[in-house]
Protein backbone atom coordinates (compact mmCIF):
# COMPACT_ATOMS: atom_id res chain seq x y z
CA UNK A 1 0.00 0.00 0.00
CA UNK A 2 1.25 3.77 -0.77
CA UNK A 3 2.61 5.36 2.42
CA UNK A 4 0.73 8.54 1.93
CA UNK A 5 -2.48 6.63 2.48
CA UNK A 6 -1.82 4.98 5.16
CA UNK A 7 -0.49 7.68 7.35
CA UNK A 8 -4.16 9.19 6.15
CA UNK A 9 -5.51 6.27 7.64
CA UNK A 10 -3.44 6.63 10.64
CA UNK A 11 -4.11 10.20 10.91
CA UNK A 12 -8.14 9.07 10.64
CA UNK A 13 -8.17 6.38 13.30
CA UNK A 14 -6.15 8.58 15.70
CA UNK A 15 -8.78 11.70 15.39
CA UNK A 16 -11.82 8.83 15.84
CA UNK A 17 -10.14 7.26 18.92
CA UNK A 18 -9.46 10.32 20.27
CA UNK A 19 -13.16 11.51 19.56
CA UNK A 20 -14.22 7.89 21.56
CA UNK A 21 -12.00 8.88 24.52
CA UNK A 22 -13.68 12.46 24.62
CA UNK A 23 -17.34 10.82 24.67
CA UNK A 24 -16.27 8.33 27.39
CA UNK A 25 -14.83 10.70 29.23
CA UNK A 26 -17.98 12.76 29.29
CA UNK A 27 -20.50 9.75 29.28
CA UNK A 28 -18.42 9.10 32.96
CA UNK A 29 -18.78 12.84 33.97
CA UNK A 30 -22.63 12.44 33.98
CA UNK A 31 -22.72 8.77 35.75
CA UNK A 32 -20.22 10.74 38.43
CA UNK A 33 -21.40 14.01 39.04
CA UNK A 34 -24.91 13.26 38.88
CA UNK A 35 -25.38 16.26 36.51
CA UNK A 36 -26.03 16.32 32.85
CA UNK A 37 -23.31 18.47 30.85
CA UNK A 38 -26.03 19.80 28.77
CA UNK A 39 -27.59 21.33 32.13
CA UNK A 40 -24.16 22.73 33.00
CA UNK A 41 -23.66 24.17 29.57
CA UNK A 42 -27.38 25.46 29.69
CA UNK A 43 -26.53 27.09 33.29
CA UNK A 44 -22.68 28.63 32.02
CA UNK A 45 -25.30 30.07 29.41
CA UNK A 46 -27.69 31.55 32.24
CA UNK A 47 -24.64 33.41 33.92
CA UNK A 48 -23.66 34.79 30.76
CA UNK A 49 -26.75 36.12 30.48
CA UNK A 50 -26.96 37.34 33.68
CA UNK A 51 -23.62 39.50 33.02
CA UNK A 52 -25.47 40.88 29.95
CA UNK A 53 -28.05 41.84 32.43
CA UNK A 54 -27.39 42.10 35.43
CA UNK A 55 -25.67 45.30 34.40
CA UNK A 56 -28.03 47.68 34.08
CA UNK A 57 -30.27 50.07 36.53
CA UNK A 58 -33.78 48.55 38.09
CA UNK A 59 -36.30 51.13 36.62
CA UNK A 60 -40.29 51.25 38.21
CA UNK A 61 -43.05 51.70 36.32
CA UNK A 62 -47.44 51.76 37.53
CA UNK A 63 -50.32 50.81 35.73
CA UNK A 64 -54.12 50.31 36.28
CA UNK A 65 -56.02 48.71 34.10
CA UNK A 66 -52.73 48.05 31.38
CA UNK A 67 -49.56 47.50 31.81
CA UNK A 68 -46.92 46.89 29.76
CA UNK A 69 -43.48 45.79 30.24
CA UNK A 70 -40.51 45.69 27.48
CA UNK A 71 -38.29 42.25 27.16
CA UNK A 72 -35.33 43.80 25.18
CA UNK A 73 -31.26 43.42 25.82
CA UNK A 74 -32.06 40.43 28.49
CA UNK A 75 -34.17 42.49 30.71
CA UNK A 76 -37.32 43.20 32.00
CA UNK A 77 -38.65 46.91 31.28
CA UNK A 78 -39.62 48.36 34.17
CA UNK A 79 -38.17 45.49 35.91
CA UNK A 80 -40.80 46.49 39.16
CA UNK A 81 -44.30 47.29 38.10
CA UNK A 82 -46.98 48.18 40.32
CA UNK A 83 -50.54 48.04 39.52
CA UNK A 84 -54.28 47.84 40.67
CA UNK A 85 -56.01 45.17 41.07
CA UNK A 86 -57.67 43.45 37.60
CA UNK A 87 -55.32 44.72 35.98
CA UNK A 88 -53.72 43.23 32.54
CA UNK A 89 -50.24 43.36 32.04
CA UNK A 90 -48.74 42.22 28.62
CA UNK A 91 -45.17 41.04 28.18
CA UNK A 92 -43.75 42.16 24.49
CA UNK A 93 -40.84 40.50 23.49
CA UNK A 94 -38.31 42.84 21.76
CA UNK A 95 -35.27 40.47 21.69
CA UNK A 96 -34.30 37.86 19.14
CA UNK A 97 -33.99 35.17 21.95
CA UNK A 98 -37.00 33.45 23.00
CA UNK A 99 -38.28 34.34 26.62
CA UNK A 100 -40.75 34.25 29.29
CA UNK A 101 -42.05 35.55 32.20
CA UNK A 102 -42.59 32.71 34.81
CA UNK A 103 -43.84 33.38 38.04
CA UNK A 104 -41.40 31.82 40.68
CA UNK A 105 -44.32 30.49 43.00
CA UNK A 106 -46.12 29.12 39.77
CA UNK A 107 -49.02 31.04 39.33
CA UNK A 108 -48.80 32.40 35.82
CA UNK A 109 -46.46 31.72 32.83
CA UNK A 110 -46.62 33.57 29.62
CA UNK A 111 -45.31 30.80 27.83
CA UNK A 112 -42.31 31.60 24.76
CA UNK A 113 -42.19 34.22 23.51
CA UNK A 114 -40.43 34.96 21.19
CA UNK A 115 -39.58 38.36 19.14
CA UNK A 116 -42.84 40.28 18.26
CA UNK A 117 -44.68 37.74 20.48
CA UNK A 118 -46.72 39.40 23.43
CA UNK A 119 -48.29 37.23 25.96
CA UNK A 120 -50.44 38.82 29.22
CA UNK A 121 -51.61 38.16 32.46
CA UNK A 122 -54.64 39.35 34.50
CA UNK A 123 -53.80 40.32 38.22
CA UNK A 124 -56.96 40.05 40.73
CA UNK A 125 -55.01 39.45 43.92
CA UNK A 126 -53.16 41.57 45.58
CA UNK A 127 -49.90 40.86 46.33
CA UNK A 128 -45.91 41.11 45.05
CA UNK A 129 -45.26 38.36 42.37
CA UNK A 130 -41.82 37.74 41.28
CA UNK A 131 -40.79 36.34 38.02
CA UNK A 132 -38.20 35.25 35.95
CA UNK A 133 -37.46 33.82 31.90
CA UNK A 134 -37.67 30.16 32.44
CA UNK A 135 -34.88 30.18 29.16
CA UNK A 136 -32.68 32.77 31.24
CA UNK A 137 -32.97 32.73 34.96
CA UNK A 138 -30.68 36.00 35.77
CA UNK A 139 -33.48 37.84 34.16
CA UNK A 140 -35.70 38.81 36.74
CA UNK A 141 -38.77 40.88 37.35
CA UNK A 142 -41.49 41.82 39.79
CA UNK A 143 -45.72 42.56 39.50
CA UNK A 144 -46.64 44.18 42.89
CA UNK A 145 -50.40 44.65 43.14
CA UNK A 146 -52.03 46.79 45.47
CA UNK A 147 -55.31 46.38 47.66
Amino acid sequence: MNQGLLAVLAFIGAVAALFVVVLAALGTYDAVSGSDVRDDMGDMMDSMDGMMSSGGPQTTGSASGRGEVKIESFRFQPTTLNVTRGTVVVWTNDDSAPHTATAKEGSFDTGRLDKGESGQVTFDMPGTFDYTCSFHSRMNGRVVVGP
